[in-house]
């Protein structure tokens, strides 16, 4: 038992537990009882024992021939619990689990004070997937072994493995210590005691444990493995993290695992790198080269969807990135990809091919918002012609979700005509700023010719005081509808937010608001444009400023959710609260529920979550307060998707810059 071998190797983002061969011959005693008082007690019938033993011997494995002696022993000698615990082990090795049980609870009840009977019981309802409860059953088989015999260290064993399959990690941590504490030198059990501490987020106990490993197996690739995760987490060491991968492929180049993370290591930090991005790729094409030998790495359409993120990079390899997509959506589906495909055929100008890979992806996933937006695009500037024939075919071929995706496309559609109007109405704006300014300075120089205390100079004054106040609105109004275009980085959220609520201090102390920061210290980096996700959050701790007149409580608070890869923001008020009839109309631009306010806030926060691809949720009610929550994705790659006020560009002047979603 002390040298188990690991079934699966343990990728960062789930982790599995060594465990033991699957051939239970490796794991379980041998069935042969040689005490005199367990043994048949006919000479015909220990015969026949011993032929079933000898035919169970790991030369012979006749596990059939097995039973047929064992049933002719029980016929001589049907109470002989030995008997019964081998002709259940034996039907075990069969694969005839319902007969297994029946011999093997026979044996318990001629014999309950056998920790070994109890063990064997155990290990058939650990593998017995198919029984409702089985685990719990055979926690407790594992238990009675225990109490049998406190130095079974399989049981304690294989009863941390069921815990840990139950998500009982400290108790699986308890009994893989007394595994430890009674064989030092189980392998198997210390490297599963550090996985269940990587899997508790308890760093240092982890590294200590991947590092007395390391004292006994200096050149394990697996330990390296674990260790890269552990500098990673613990100290942030991108370097150490990426000696220790090197090494474990160097020891093992069948490593894929490693080769996985070393190339997505290489990937996320390519942009302070940029040598990084070539490595990740080799990387990648390295392990898909021998995934096509040894078929092993089963998230193998990430790799491809990672990939065709890497060669996004530069336009000139745009096919290399369509040949990884596809390849990758050859393995699994993923509307990410799909759309990402579009894009890609956007920014060579095959607008009917990607218009078609755009309706395929809405087809496939009615609710997925970015092929909707970017088709919208394309009927709005290239294809309105194609528009209702389009509509006529999902109508027929898709009866079930024709209206979801004509809801859908016509709020797409509304954005892209929304956003029309805003570029126009910016160009005008602009002209009539220009000319405000130019007014401007003509009637400064009007009141400087006047006398200081003439009634003239007065009355320029005064309407001077007026223009500035117009000019200063309206240059307001205009970096609220302005189109700068996104510069995406990876930013920390906390400290974003830090950063922010250390400078709105005074604001909040003069309004008697106390402020409270919850940050999830896991919280992964996201790549977006820092200043306008600083104006976004700015704008909403405003808003919950304004809505508490008379001081109160403001909770901004920040959480990974690793299920669906996404950063949670909200910001909680004791505010006014908002009515519900006019929450609909909040993110319309120039509504306002304030005395003084553009109405463009709300506006600009829901344009940049939308440019993030995240989404936005508003809770509130009268009198007791409100909660925005933002959603952001946690990407590898998230290139800026064009704002709703810079459409026209996505196709014309940045054709390049395409949408990523969390491919890994």
């Amino acid at each position: 038992m002390s040298n188990a071998k690991p079934v699966v190797k343990s990728p960062f983002q789930g982790h599995e537990l060594h465990e033991p061969s699957p051939d239970p011959d490796e794991d379980v005693e041998a069935p042969v009882s040689t005490t005199e008082s367990t043994l048949p007690t006919s000479k015909e019938a220990r015969d026949q024992y011993a032929l079933g033993n000898w035919y169970l011997e790991p030369a012979q494995r006749q596990y059939s021939l097995a039973i047929n002696a064992y049933k002719r022993a029980l016929e001589l000698d049907p109470d002989c619990a030995a008997v019964h615990h081998s002709l259940g082990f034996a039907y075990y090795k069969e694969g005839e689990f319902d007969l297994a049980r029946d011999a093997l609870q026979k044996a318990i009840e001629l014999n309950p004070l056998n920790a070994n009977y109890h063990y064997v019981f155990g290990q058939l309802l650990e593998d017995w997937t198919e029984l409702e409860g089985a685990w719990e059953q055979a926690i407790r088989e594992f238990t009675r072994t225990i109490e049998l015999n406190p130095s079974y260290i399989e049981a304690w064993y294989n009863r941390g493995l069921l815990y840990e399959k139950l998500g009982s990690f400290e108790k699986a941590c308890d009994d893989f210590r007394q595994v430890i504490s009674r064989e030092p030198t189980f392998y198997a059990a210390r490297h599963n005691l550090g996985i269940l501490y990587i899997k508790q987020q308890q760093w240092e106990d982890a590294e200590r444990v991947f590092e007395d490993l390391l004292t006994v197996e200096p050149r394990e690739p697996d330990t390296h493995y674990h260790l890269a995760e552990i500098y990673l987490n613990r100290y942030g060491d991108m370097n150490r993290a990426i000696n220790c991968l090197q090494y474990a492929i160097e020891r093992d180049p069948d490593h894929l695992d490693a080769r996985f993370e070393l190339g997505l290591l290489y990937a996320k930090h390519r942009y302070t790198r940029p040598e990084f991005r070539q490595q990740a790729i080799d990387q990648f094409i390295a392990l898909i080269k021998r995934n096509d030998e040894l078929q092993t790495f089963e998230p193998i359409d990430r790799v491809f969807f990672v990939l065709g993120s890497l060669y996004d990079d530069h336009p000139e390899d745009a096919d290399l990135a369509i040949y990884a997509y596809k390849a990758g959506l050859e393995h699994a589906p993923s509307p990410q990809a799909q759309n990402n495909l579009g894009l890609l055929y956007l920014q060579k100008n095959m607008v009917d091919k990607a218009a078609e890979v755009f309706k395929q992806t809405i087809q496939l996933y009615p609710d997925y918002e970015l092929p909707y937006q970017h088709l919208a695009k394309l009927y709005f500037y290239e294809r309105d012609e194609e528009i209702l024939k389009d509509l006529q075919a999902w109508l027929s071929t898709e009866p079930q979700t024709a209206a979801r995706i004509i809801f859908h496309l016509t709020l797409s559609l509304m954005d892209v005509a929304r956003a029309e109007a805003y570029q126009s109405l910016y160009s005008h704006l602009h002209r009539v700023k220009n000319l405000i300014s130019a007014t401007g300075g003509q009637l400064r120089l009007a009141s400087r010719r006047t006398e200081p205390d003439s009634e003239l100079h007065t009355a320029l004054n005064q309407i001077f005081t007026q223009h500035q106040e117009c000019y200063n609105e309206m240059v307001t109004l205009l970096q609220q509808l302005r189109t700068d275009e996104p510069v995406f980085g990876l930013i920390d959220i906390n400290r974003l937010l830090d950063t922010l609520l250390r400078n709105l201090m005074p604001v909040l102390e003069a309004k008697e608001i106390d402020c409270q920061q919850i940050f999830d210290t896991r919280l992964p980096p996201v790549k977006g444009d820092s200043s306008q996700l600083k104006e976004a959050f700015n704008n909403l701790i405003i808003n919950a400023v304004d809505a508490m007149e008379g001081g109160g409580f403001l909770q901004i608070k920040t959480a990974y959710l690793p299920e669906s890869s996404q950063i949670h923001i909200s910001f909680i008020d004791t505010g006014v609260g908002i009515p519900y009839d006019l929450r609909g109309q909040l993110y319309q631009p120039g509504y306002t529920l304030k005395q003084h306010g553009s109405g463009f806030g709300l506006n600009i926060v829901q344009r940049t979550v939308r440019d993030h691809r995240g989404r936005i949720e508003l809770h509130s009610e009268e009198g007791r307060g409100t909660t925005f929550s933002i959603y952001l994705p946690v990407d590898l790659e998230v290139t800026p998707i064009q704002t709703n006020l810079q459409m026209r560009p996505i196709f014309y002047e940045s054709p390049h810059e395409l949408g990523f979603e969390e491919l890994v």
